[in-house]
């Protein structure tokens, strides 16, 4: 049976920084490195939020992206 291993987690802030010529979305992104892999949706958001205030732009969507080896026992 094989199991998952952590290796790596991310926090991915999108980020609007303005709209094209047919008034869709122009995001760009910001990569926070070494996120806890077991942070829960909440806490992701909080931090989201609390550096949303420091940001040139707003906020247009957060990701917590997780990657995980494939170890076979």
């Amino acid at each position: 049976m094989a199991t998952f291993q952590p290796v790596e987690s991310k926090l991915v802030l999108k980020l609007q920084t303005g709209t094209d010529e047919w008034g869709r979305p122009q995001v760009s992104s910001q990569t926070i490195r070494g996120i806890n892999s077991a942070a829960i949706a909440d806490s992701v958001q909080l931090v989201a939020s609390a550096l949303e205030g420091l940001l040139a732009y707003p906020l247009y969507d957060t990701q917590k992206q997780d990657t995980d080896s494939v170890l076979a026992v």
